[in-house]
């Protein structure tokens, strides 16, 4: 089984917007994309802030907020920049995301 990066996946979650085509952006109007569809990067839930914490394809740590019945207000997700109140806690937390990327990376197929 060969890895493919999300970025390369086709969608497979039914989205309006995205379905069976790949996806580049994560804040396009429209998007129902879940978090588990084939594209979402590596991902953390962190209820303590009602968002999800992913890398994107250049490994930028992104957030967007939850809204009800577990579906993702993409209109609003953003990268965390020098901007962001959590940046400082972004920075530990994007480099645990990349870690545990490299490790799941290194498994054989």
């Amino acid at each position: 089984m060969t890895h493919t990066p999300p970025w390369r996946r086709v969608c497979d979650c039914r989205c309006i917007i995205h379905y069976r085509q790949p996806r580049t952006t994560y804040n396009e109007s429209g998007c129902a994309c879940t978090i588990t569809c084939a594209t979402q990067p590596i991902t953390l839930l962190t209820n303590q802030w009602g968002r999800s914490l992913f890398l994107d394809q250049s490994s930028g740590l992104w957030q967007v907020p939850a809204m009800a019945n577990g579906t993702w207000d993409w209109d609003r997700a953003t990268k965390i920049d020098t901007r962001a109140d959590v940046y400082s806690v972004g920075l530990v937390i994007d480099h645990l995301l990349r870690q545990a990327a490299n490790v799941l990376d290194a498994l054989p197929d």
